[in-house]
């Protein structure tokens, strides 16, 4: 629902005291003054807002008209609100510095409420505050939004306001018009028209071209960044970047145009999302960004830990956030990295955890956007048993150690970002592979990186077999560290529970127990 209608269902049912989480003051007044303007606004009800600094300040004139030119103090700009005999939306910005200075505005406002609703004039009061800092006292009493970002109709007005107007999107095609504002989708409106304005100004001859769609991407990074539960990911991984999974990659391969307008005509349902089982390294995280190259969907990754914030309610207002933002820019992949260590003590705390819990998984199970939820977790047994379930994931695949097929794979790929050309006449990777039998595909990277010292140091010279294979003596994989666990994960495709991410034939399995007794690894 917009949040126009939303603010008129709750002008109709007099709810006296509304809060509004959002730094986006302007555009909160503009759409007030918009909605009390309308044909369907049929009180004589203005618009006024009221800050400490500035005073009061009028949007929309009363019948009767309310004295701005009187000065009010925190102590009295309810009073005087109270006292008003016309019908008006007052707007209170910052509101929250009042009442943690002075706990009796607590009580001021908590009597208001009652009394308004029974008034013979209509008054409701609007608090913006950047935070959701509501104290416990008013919960029952005080209503709280959350500002949407701006869709796409608004993006695309907000970018003819501040790009438009002084001539930037002269001879602009519509599919490149169209190509700015899905970037910019995601960010509020204040950030938008300050991207777009930088975008015009580093652009040549102060019309925007190809290159601020790397301007908007890189301010939109930085942006979502710095907002603490998200991080946007422009730039992905290839495909032939991983090693190995081939029945992974065959069910994201035939699912790649499942967003696309084709797609929704013959009436596919939009993959829900997917979830990756395996011990670190083995290459999950790596395959969020992959997924993103082989969809060419934006990827954002949810930061839980980031989730988790001090203040009251804060929390809840995070994952909400987050959520907003995804669907805003969907179609889109969501990754939740490590999920199992936000939500593994969701029974164990004040209850904040599981409200979040509660808060994601009801979304997940009800969404309506096309946000492709991709979870990874190093151990199942710390989620809760109805996160996995069917409807909330298409499907869960279970991240082995790699065969030797895929350890070939993966060695070659390491070894190529070196600067290696012709690996298989260079190299011996059927005895490095043996050699490194059971590792993961992030100990084959640094198997890599380890023999290069050798040979930098022995006069700065081309990495052999020999160099390979001494570092992989050396190391001691998670295959011997961790057998029983990995054992425990390999349950979950024995029990039916994830799928093989490759497929593996059992002789092809990597035996933990062998090496885990073995000293040495043979070469």
């Amino acid at each position: 629902m917009a949040f126009g209608q939303d603010l008129m269902i709750l002008f109709r049912t007099r709810i006296p005291i509304i809060h509004i989480v959002s730094y986006e003051e302007t555009r909160i007044i503009k759409e007030l003054t918009a909605l009390v303007s309308s044909q369907n606004w049929t009180e004589n009800e203005g618009v006024y807002s009221w800050d400490i600094a500035d005073q009061f300040a009028c949007h929309v004139e009363s019948n009767p008209k309310f004295d701005i030119s009187k000065p009010a103090t925190p102590d009295t700009i309810l009073e005087m609100i109270d006292r008003f005999s016309g019908g008006a939306v007052f707007i209170l910005k910052d509101f929250h510095q009042i009442w943690e200075a002075k706990k009796s505005t607590i009580r001021k406002l908590r009597n208001l409420a009652s009394r308004l609703p029974t008034a013979s004039s209509r008054k409701t009061l609007i608090i913006i505050t950047p935070e959701p800092r509501l104290p416990v006292e008013l919960k029952e009493d005080v209503v709280t939004l959350d500002l949407a970002k701006p869709d796409a109709e608004m993006m695309e007005d907000i970018l003819e306001n501040t790009a438009g107007r002084i001539g930037a999107l002269k001879g602009m095609v519509p599919d490149f018009r169209k190509k700015i504002i899905e970037t910019a989708l995601g960010l509020s409106s204040t950030q938008a028209a300050r991207v777009f304005k930088k975008a015009v100004v580093m652009s040549r001859n102060g019309i925007l071209a190809e290159s601020c769609i790397d301007i908007i991407s890189e301010e939109k990074r930085q942006i979502i960044r710095e907002s603490g539960a998200l991080e946007f990911y422009p730039y992905t991984a290839a495909e032939d970047s991983i090693g190995g999974l081939k029945v992974l990659k065959k069910w994201l391969w035939e699912r790649r145009l499942a967003f696309t307008e084709k797609a929704v005509k013959y009436g596919l349902d939009s993959p829900r999302g997917l979830a990756l089982i395996g011990i670190p390294g083995t290459g999950k995280s790596l395959c969020a960004r992959m997924m993103a190259g082989m969809w060419k969907l934006p990827l954002l990754r949810l930061d839980m830990g980031a989730v988790f914030g001090g203040l009251l309610g804060a929390s809840e207002k995070n994952i909400r956030e987050a959520i907003q933002i995804s669907e805003v820019i969907s179609p889109c992949i969501l990754w939740v990295d490590e999920i199992e260590k936000a939500f593994a003590g969701s029974t164990g705390d004040s209850g904040t955890a599981s409200r979040v819990l509660a808060t994601f998984l009801t979304w997940m199970a009800e969404k309506r956007h096309p946000v492709f939820v991709f979870a990874t977790a190093n151990n199942i047994e710390r989620l809760p048993t109805e996160f996995l379930r069917k409807g909330r994931f298409d499907e869960v695949f279970f991240l082995d150690l790699p065969t030797k097929e895929e350890a070939l794979q993966i060695l070659e790929v390491h070894i190529r970002k070196k600067g290696y050309a012709m690996i298989s006449q260079r190299f011996d990777l059927n005895r490095i592979a043996q050699a490194a039998k059971g590792f993961v595909g992030a100990e084959l990277e640094a198997l890599v990186k380890d023999a290069m010292f050798p040979a930098f140091l022995d006069g700065e010279r081309e990495l052999t077999t020999d160099d390979l294979l001494k570092a992989a003596n050396d190391m001691v994989p998670m295959a011997r560290s961790h057998a029983a666990v990995i054992e425990d994960l390999r349950k979950l495709v024995q029990n039916g529970q994830a799928r093989n991410a490759s497929a593996a034939a059992p002789e092809e399995t990597v035996n933990c127990e062998a090496i885990r007794n073995s000293r040495f690894i043979d070469v």
